[in-house]
């Protein structure tokens, strides 16, 4: 685990982990709720090339309603953040940050609010399963995922 979260590195193409990321996170039960196109937003706003980097925001429904039951200002740390970017020898790096995060790892907060970190936990949870099936399609390379 790096600073900014679980990070792997898979032998898929770019757009085939991008495919295979989303599915993933679908299968776990979060939902989509935004894609941020790093490199075009760098192309249109600076006039700057930069190689393909995808954010992708996902979450639980039932994780944020409760949360926001127990405490409304957790909102901006609720959505689990996938950062997807390809390398330079054709592999593809996945980075992923959990939600609640900043407080996952507090004792004194798991210990104020057991209710939130048990959701932070099985949040964390499908996370890593979401990382380890992508390492297993990485395993199994060359994989083109099918267009969906």
């Amino acid at each position: 685990m790096s600073d900014y979260g679980r990070r792997i590195v898979v032998d898929l193409e770019f757009e085939s982990a991008v495919r295979e990321t989303s599915r993933l996170l679908r299968e776990e039960g979060l939902k989509i709720i935004a894609r941020i196109d790093v490199r075009d937003h760098f192309r249109r706003d600076l006039s700057h090339d930069f190689r393909r980097y995808l954010l992708i925001e996902a979450w639980s429904s039932k994780l944020a309603v409760d949360a926001l039951r127990h405490n409304l200002e957790v909102g901006p740390i609720l959505p689990i953040t996938v950062a997807i970017y390809e390398l330079a020898d054709g592999e593809t790096a996945v980075v992923a940050k959990e939600p609640l995060a900043p407080y996952a790892s507090n004792a004194g907060w798991r210990q104020d609010l057991p209710e939130l970190a048990a959701m932070a936990d099985e949040e964390a949870e499908r996370v890593a399963r979401v990382l380890a099936a992508l390492k297993q399609w990485s395993d199994r390379a060359p994989f083109i995922v099918p267009a969906a």
